[in-house]
């Protein structure tokens, strides 16, 4: 009779203590694949929500004085006639070590004017790179700015001075053309009048200015702080900020969710190992006349050993494929209800191999002794033991 057949007949004469195994560490299986899954899924879906935040990084212009206010960030010394920043500072933006990681750079440039008798904000920036950086933006009325001319209002503002796409504005003399209006979000952006940085620029007088710089990087494990001490640098009359605490602190509770997977997944495999090696010990003192039988007739330590383990082998095998497959689905149900995320659970297969080579490991490590117990019991003291 072949080792194998040996243990498959023993699976088949004990199924429940094989079930118990299986069941056990398909549970610890299922437990840290799940918490593993959860876990990097909302670490990619927190980095793919800070890529469509905006602005991860604000240059603005050093000054002591502080007058204007833009989205919460506030701007140095527009009312004194503090120098600002300029293009060239945008362009240098794209030389630092870790351009790689930019994705957009938008430069605005801020002011107030009159018009129709009141005070109003107005915002130079180029549309194109506006509108990637603002992915909330949405144009509830006419259509993005197409020409130099045109302009994109706040709700606010376009409620305010009563104009519709199609409608002109004149602003220091000059007609610009309502393109589009912003559906509104609550913020100052509701109230501003957006225009080309050129013609914002040549209204203003001054050619070439920029009163802020926002910058969005790439942010799966960009490095931030790095960048941001690279663009001061580059740009020494410019103080630099990461706007990312919101972002942070959604980190934070990640990581503490990640060190709670960490600790639970640790227990849930110490207690697989001490179930398992239990079962195993209790199978192999209810075996001991077939051991002391197989020793009697010729079979060595190395093959009740081979027997013992492989069998466990075979029913870590099981719960891992079992346990991946449960941790995998439970995973890809919980997290879209239970965390929020939008990024689904992907098949991982360095997981899906971690978890079954685990699972086989955690068996084969959790029945050596129980094995080696087995190997050394003496035959003869073994039959007349039952």
């Amino acid at each position: 009779m072949s080792l194998h057949h040996i243990t498959w007949k023993n699976i088949k004469e004990h199924p429940s203590k094989v079930i118990l195994l299986i069941v056990t560490l398909a549970v610890g299986v299922a437990t840290v694949v799940s918490l593993y899954s959860i876990s990097t899924a909302m670490s990619v879906d927190l980095q793919n929500k800070i890529d469509e935040y905006g602005a991860n990084m604000v240059v603005v212009p050093r000054a002591k004085s502080l007058s204007l206010s833009y989205a919460g960030i506030t701007l140095g010394g527009l009312q004194y006639g503090s120098a600002l920043l300029t293009e060239k500072d945008v362009n240098k933006i794209r030389t630092i070590k870790n351009s790689a990681n930019i994705n957009v750079v938008a430069p605005k440039l801020l002011g107030i004017v009159e018009l129709n008798g009141r005070k109003v904000m107005i915002a130079g920036v180029r549309f194109k790179d506006e509108l990637k950086i603002k992915k909330w933006w949405e144009i509830k009325q006419g259509a993005r700015p197409a020409h130099d001319k045109d302009l994109l209002l706040g709700g606010k503002a376009a409620a305010q001075f009563g104009v519709k796409p199609g409608d002109y504005l004149k602003i220091k003399g000059e007609r610009f053309k309502v393109a589009g209006v912003l559906s509104r979000v609550g913020t100052q952006e509701d109230d501003l009048i957006y225009l080309d940085l050129k013609q914002a620029q040549r209204v203003l007088n001054k050619p070439g200015e920029v009163s802020l710089i926002e910058i969005s990087a790439w942010c799966k494990n960009c490095p931030i702080t790095m960048m941001v001490d690279q663009l001061g640098t580059k740009i020494p009359g410019g103080k630099v900020s990461a706007v990312r605490q919101a972002a942070e602190a959604r980190d934070a509770v990640i990581g503490q969710f990640a060190i709670f997977s960490s600790v639970l997944s640790v227990m849930m495999g110490v207690a697989a190992v001490l179930i398992v090696f239990t079962n195993v010990l209790s199978a192999v003192r209810e075996r001991r006349r077939e051991i002391g039988i197989f020793r009697a007739i010729g079979y060595r330590k190395g093959h009740i050993l081979y027997i013992i383990l492989l069998e466990s082998g075979v029913a870590g095998l099981l719960a891992g494929l079992i346990g991946y497959a449960a941790g995998f689905f439970s995973a890809s149900a919980i997290a879209p209800l239970a965390v929020g995320i939008d990024v689904g659970v992907k098949f991982n297969p360095a997981l899906a191999g971690a978890a079954i080579g685990g699972a086989v490991c955690i068996a084969l490590l959790s029945s050596l002794y129980p094995a080696l117990s087995a190997a050394r019991l003496d035959p003869t003291e073994a039959i007349n033991a039952v």
